[in-house]
């Protein structure tokens, strides 16, 4: 099968032709990828993100069952999947802590496992969720990060409470899906920090849109209780901590490679966190069934998905997608994995919907 392919030793990413098709077992489901999304992990992992890293990358699609023994209703079914595989069997009372850091566990596309952008993949059948049926296959795909987004909600970080203010800095893929999710939980209490305005229009409900300068930091300094650093850069941290009131909570979700120049020293940080008692909160991988509903139930959010997308190309182009998905100004490129695949885009659903 085909298979876009990685290789930290000699620094290579290639397509292969025939990387062999995996085989399921128990309790594993066999899925053909419609499609697969390009998020800002995949780039850095070709930086050195996971030190020798060898195999498939990708952890953002939706795909359809073709052999599960263990759930056999979801045969035929579009699903997308949870990407922490739970190998080891490990269980607590903790579903969250289960579910993102099990003890062994392997991550689609990132640690130990061969990710999504090939034609087809194998996970364990419990990771997998249904795709409602009204939800194109070009928008479920985004249903990892924006599980992600939803991460802090789960988390318990925002408030019910009106007076609290939140920052989102970044107006990248992720920056904007976390903006639109507080949006629409927090209407008129979301500021938007980003370098351009035209991204930051796209989402709905906040109340303001800043363009960062070199000013920024001192104009806002310390007036949210609530800040996310989501830019994807190793230096916005700087920004993101100064917004932050005293006593308040920075929510990390910006991953990089250590070997980033921009990255800012600890000693740089640790002053302000310290004297100023802020609290910083790492957040990763969140609730797909969330997501799913999230996606199904809001427009804005079906309308950002579909302004995200800026490309899509056939998996035999994925070298060329991987390099356009770093380009400035790019947010969401996708791949199609078969170029005759029978997927469930919105062409089909509004025909669908027009003929009933």
């Amino acid at each position: 099968m085909q298979a876009l392919v990685y290789d930290q030793a000699s620094d290579t990413l290639n397509l292969e032709e025939a990387w062999a098709k995996p085989t399921p077992g128990l309790g594993d489901a066999l899925i053909r990828v419609h499609r697969a999304g390009i998020c800002a992990t995949d780039i850095e992992i070709t930086r050195g993100y996971v030190p020798g890293y060898h195999g498939v990358l990708g952890h953002e699609f939706v795909g359809s069952v073709e052999r599960c023994s263990s759930r056999p209703e979801l045969q035929g079914q579009r699903v997308v999947a949870e990407i922490n595989c739970n190998d080891g069997g490990f269980s607590c009372a903790d579903a969250a802590y289960q579910r993102n850091h099990a003890p062994g566990r392997s991550v689609l596309g990132i640690i130990n496992r061969d990710g999504c952008m090939s034609q087809w993949l194998v996970l364990p059948a419990r990771n997998l969720l249904a795709v409602p049926s009204s939800l194109a296959d070009e928008l479920a795909v985004f249903c990892e990060p924006l599980a992600a987004a939803c991460r802090i909600l789960e988390q318990g970080l925002l408030q019910q409470d009106g007076s609290q203010q939140v920052a989102v800095v970044g107006d990248g893929r992720l920056g904007l899906l976390i903006a639109q999710v507080l949006a629409l939980r927090a209407p008129g209490r979301v500021t938007h920090f980003g370098r351009h305005a035209d991204k930051m229009a796209l989402v709905s409900g906040t109340a303001a849109q800043v363009v960062v300068t070199e000013a920024t930091a001192a104009e806002h300094a310390g007036a949210f209780h609530l800040v996310v650093e989501a830019s994807g850069s190793a230096s916005s941290i700087r920004t993101a901590l100064a917004l932050t009131r005293p006593t308040g909570t920075l929510v990390l979700k910006t991953t990089v490679s250590l070997h980033d120049p921009a990255m800012p020293g600890w000693s740089e940080l640790a002053n302000d966190i310290v004297v100023n008692e802020k609290t910083l909160v790492g957040s990763r991988c969140g609730p797909m069934d969330v997501a799913l509903a999230m996606m199904e139930q809001h427009e804005e959010l079906q309308q950002l998905l579909a302004a995200m997308i800026h490309k899509q190309l056939p998996l035999s182009q994925g070298v060329e997608a991987m390099a356009l998905a770093q380009t400035k100004g790019v947010l969401k490129v996708q791949l199609v994995m078969h170029d005759n695949a029978a997927s469930h885009s919105q062409h089909q659903l509004l025909r669908e919907a027009t003929t009933a």
